[in-house]
């Protein structure tokens, strides 16, 4: 009898053994086809960075300095050029509305070396560019001069004369056979001196009669602006 419970228990032992040694061999070949885990996203390689738009187009994107500009904007009339220099912008808007009138080219007279934006350092500026009777560099100048037949330029008065930079931009260009019709802004001092200048620094130059408008008053213009211009009879 006790021979046959110890057979049993032996037999109950190796049957034992071997589920758990199968179980284990399962649970071995589970693990081995099972997937890696996927890294996580901040692991992963970065994809190169695109280059901005300036950088695409390259250096020779950048506009050169002191070349000629076109014009910045053109309505009908093909043969007129409105060149105005604007600080405080009054004479920027009589220039816009004389474009539209006389169906004119818009060019913006500028600086090379740009105007402070301080009122009374350039009270000061101003004054010492007129008793050196300078001659401003300028930023750009016009394309296709010799197309125009009749050109406006404008200004602000400062210190009763215009600024030296209009002469810079007068005394640039042949002048001969052409229109010149000037117009300024002003707190209230008019043209000044500078229509008795104006022909020495564009000597063939035929000149109208100009419109001086007072600053205060340049918004509500646009009828007297129309006015003169019509009476003008390009």
């Amino acid at each position: 009898m006790k021979k046959f419970v110890s057979l049993t228990l032996a037999a109950l032992m190796a049957f034992s053994l071997a589920a758990c040694s199968g179980s284990e061999s399962a649970a071995t070949s589970s693990q081995s086809v099972a997937p890696t885990e996927a890294p996580a996203a901040n692991e992963a390689p970065a994809a190169a960075e695109a280059p901005s738009a300036s950088e695409a187009a390259g250096a020779d994107s950048e506009p050169a300095e002191g070349t000629e500009a076109a014009a910045s904007e053109t309505t009908d009339g093909g043969n007129i050029l409105v060149a105005y220099f604007s600080w405080s912008g009054n004479t920027e808007t009589m220039a816009n509305m004389i474009a539209e009138d006389a169906g004119g080219t818009l060019f913006e007279i500028e600086p090379a070396t740009p105007y402070t934006d301080d009122y009374d350092t350039l009270l000061d500026v101003a004054q010492q560019e007129q008793a050196d009777n300078a001659r401003p560099g300028l930023a750009a100048t016009v394309e296709n001069w010799d197309s125009y037949d009749v050109v406006f330029v404008g200004y602000p008065d400062w210190w009763s004369d215009a600024p030296m930079l209009i002469y810079s931009f007068l005394e640039s260009y042949d002048w001969a056979g052409k229109t010149l019709v000037p117009f300024c802004t002003s707190g209230g001092s008019g043209f000044g001196r500078s229509l008795d200048k104006l022909p020495d620094s564009a000597p063939g130059a035929t000149i109208l009669e100009g419109l001086h408008v007072s600053g205060s008053s340049v918004d509500g213009a646009a009828d007297q602006v129309a006015e003169w211009v019509a009476g003008l009879n390009l």
